[in-house]
């Protein structure tokens, strides 16, 4: 098994790293010193590709619908410190740990940056942290809401949390559920660590015979893990976070009950917008979006936002748009309404609760968790 990659966010060549797509300046040229860069920074071709690519459609989709006074620069994230100084504001991230690697770039430069899918709060308190706006839910609440979900709808009263000690985000989502659990009526939650070799943890958390197991997984090893726990005869719930809402997970036909929190809903009726992002996902991509879609898509929304405002005062540059991205109300997007609660650096949204089972998936449930553990931070991270 690959142990999770934290990128070395290299110095490339902007001809080698980035793509041209959308403005409205007609003929102006990559550079035009006239027309703003917003930069667009995913993990599309390595061990976030599952999540990244579909946030870099979503915010292709973003360009594509507002096109704004602006062109829309592409990177992978190993192109993050090219994308820092040479746009006024950026998009992307779906994990923490590159985030965390990246956010110096964005410091040294003063350049904004729209956090799609990072879900640690504390990366919001390093040095440059007050650059950063994030369209997505933490940790904290995903993993409480998971806990809550288990116990009420489930119940689920003796889990293991089965995390990969490699990552920050797993320790992170696996804290948060452990001392959920742990605080409901007459549950316990047990930890099992695993590395590299899964093997032995996978037998030592089915030993304990819980009624779920919670596994912190990456997205690149969350299916394996899944498959690696039913071979070893455990049949109930596997529970996980929002890096299990990638392509493996959601079309496997030999998981058995997965549930997994995210943060959006795309494959029902009832809202109009989110119908039609999905119906112009589907038309474009010919695929089911996931909520890494919609949050690259909300997260581009916000930057198109920050850089019209700050073009509406005369002068778009790196510091005036980083002080729009701060005056920007809240955004109702695909993903639900974006605006940080007092004190908390990431949305307090509803977290959607999604069952995949045999190759389908339904929603199993909107949940808002009744109580959210404080963030761990300088002790666990999260992504």
């Amino acid at each position: 098994m690959p142990a999770p990659r934290v990128s070395l966010l290299r110095a490339m060549p902007v001809a080698l790293g980035l793509a041209l797509v959308a403005g409205c300046k007609g003929t102006a040229t990559v550079d035009d010193p006239s027309i703003a860069r917003l930069a667009i920074v995913f993990d599309d071709t390595m061990g976030q590709a599952s999540l990244g690519s579909e946030a870099k459609r979503g915010a292709m989709m973003a360009v594509d619908e507002v096109r704004g006074d602006f062109r829309a620069v592409y990177f992978d994230d190993r192109g993050a410190r090219d994308a820092a100084t040479s746009a006024v504001i950026a998009v992307g991230f779906t994990d923490s740990d590159e985030l965390r690697v990246a956010l110096p770039s964005f410091a040294a430069s003063g350049t904004a940056l729209v956090v799609a899918g990072a879900t640690d709060p504390c990366v919001a308190r390093l040095p440059g942290g007050e650059l950063l706006r994030f369209a997505c839910f933490s940790d904290q609440m995903q993993g409480a809401a998971m806990a809550e979900f288990a116990h009420e709808r489930l119940s689920v009263r003796e889990a293991v949390v089965l995390f990969d000690a490699r990552s920050e985000f797993t320790g992170a989502v696996g804290a948060a559920f452990t001392t959920a659990m742990r605080g409901l009526p007459g549950a316990k939650a047990s930890v099992v660590a695993f590395s590299s070799e899964f093997g032995p943890a996978v037998a030592a958390a089915v030993a304990k015979g819980p009624q779920a197991i919670y596994l912190a997984a990456l997205p690149q090893d969350a299916p394996r893990v899944v498959e690696a726990l039913r071979a070893a005869s455990f049949q109930g719930p596997v529970l996980g976070p929002d890096s299990f809402d990638e392509p493996a997970i959601l079309g496997a036909k030999d998981l058995g009950r997965v549930y997994f929190t995210t943060h959006a809903w795309l494959g029902g009726a009832g809202d109009p917008a989110v119908e039609s992002f999905a119906m112009h996902y589907r038309q474009r991509f010919g695929s089911e979006p996931t909520a890494f879609a919609a949050l690259g898509y909300d997260a581009t929304q916000i930057a198109a936002r920050a850089i019209a405002r700050a073009k509406s005062g005369g002068v778009v540059s790196r510091e005036t748009v980083a002080r729009a991205l701060r005056e920007i109300g809240a955004l109702d997007g695909v993903s639900g309404r974006i605006a940080a609660a007092n004190g908390v650096e990431l949305p307090m949204k509803s977290v959607w609760i999604i069952e995949a089972n045999g190759g389908t998936r339904a929603l199993a449930s909107r949940w808002e968790p009744v109580k959210v553990p404080d963030p761990a931070c300088g002790k666990q991270g999260g992504r």
